[in-house]
């Protein structure tokens, strides 16, 4: 009988010992479904949505404590905060690409319980193509401009970057201290991969500055107008000439 007591306090020792092992490991555990880079591949500017799905792989509850976006035109709201074992929540991911070029990079932070890994990042890229590409920028820029005097400015090309032709119409100085002649007279129609060089010839008409705004009008739904900027310098203006001073004459005396 005596040996009975220690070995239910020795039993009872062991099973509590388990239940706290047990305890221990039944934690949650987070899996982003699809792994950790969502790509969108190569797409047009706009909004860019997708629903990515996260998991609780672990054997206990998880919590999901932060969803944050790496910048604000992210939008990441998640529609669990509490997951169970096996249970998914769903992330509603919105990016604003409307006026991006090129390959974007965002990223969103997902912090939980997960006590080995307790904060998850998941990448978000895309290619945005754009229907319309223009090199070296949408810049007219005049250097070392005069008043009065035409000149050239640097030429803007455009590139039908799309997947169909459209049509580019005559640019039109919309403001501006300025005076502009085009060499572009009449429509264009560019077909995909075509190319049109767009030149300026620009006359300052201000002792301050050179600026303007020009609308370009094609028939490409994505960009029905495009604002092009009119920029540069003013040549600087010579210092007046000094005024030569006739030298003093030697007053003449008269011999007596």
């Amino acid at each position: 009988m005596n040996h009975v007591r220690p070995f239910r306090i020795f039993c009872s020792a062991v099973l509590v010992a388990a239940c706290i092992t047990t305890a221990a490991r039944a934690q949650g555990k987070l899996e982003i479904i699809g792994g950790d880079i969502h790509d969108w591949g190569t797409v047009a500017p706009g909004k860019l949505t997708a629903v990515v799905q996260v998991k609780n792989i672990g054997a206990g509850e998880l919590n999901i404590t932060d969803v944050h976006p790496s910048c604000s035109c992210t939008a990441s709201p998640i529609d669990k905060k509490v997951l169970q074992p096996g249970e998914t929540g769903k992330i509603s991911i919105t990016v604003d690409a409307a006026n991006k070029r090129g390959l974007v990079e965002k990223t969103i932070t997902i912090a939980s319980s997960d006590p080995t890994s307790a904060v998850k990042v998941l990448r978000l890229r895309a290619n945005i193509k754009q229907s319309i590409m223009f090199t070296p920028s949408q810049y007219f820029t005049l250097i070392d401009g005069k008043v009065g005097v035409e000149m050239p400015a640097t030429t803007v090309r455009i590139t039908n970057s799309g997947d169909s032709a459209f049509t580019v119409f005559p640019p039109t100085l919309e403001k501006g201290n300025v005076r502009v002649r085009f060499d572009m007279t009449g429509k264009k129609e560019l077909k995909v991969g075509e190319e049109l060089e767009l030149k300026a010839y620009i006359t300052p008409l201000d002792k301050e500055s050179i600026s303007g705004i020009v609308k370009l009008k094609t028939t490409d739904p994505e960009y029905p107008t495009v604002d092009l900027t009119i920029s540069g310098t003013l040549a600087p203006v010579a210092p007046p000439a000094p005024t030569a001073v006739a030298p003093a004459k030697a007053p003449i005396h008269s011999q007596k």
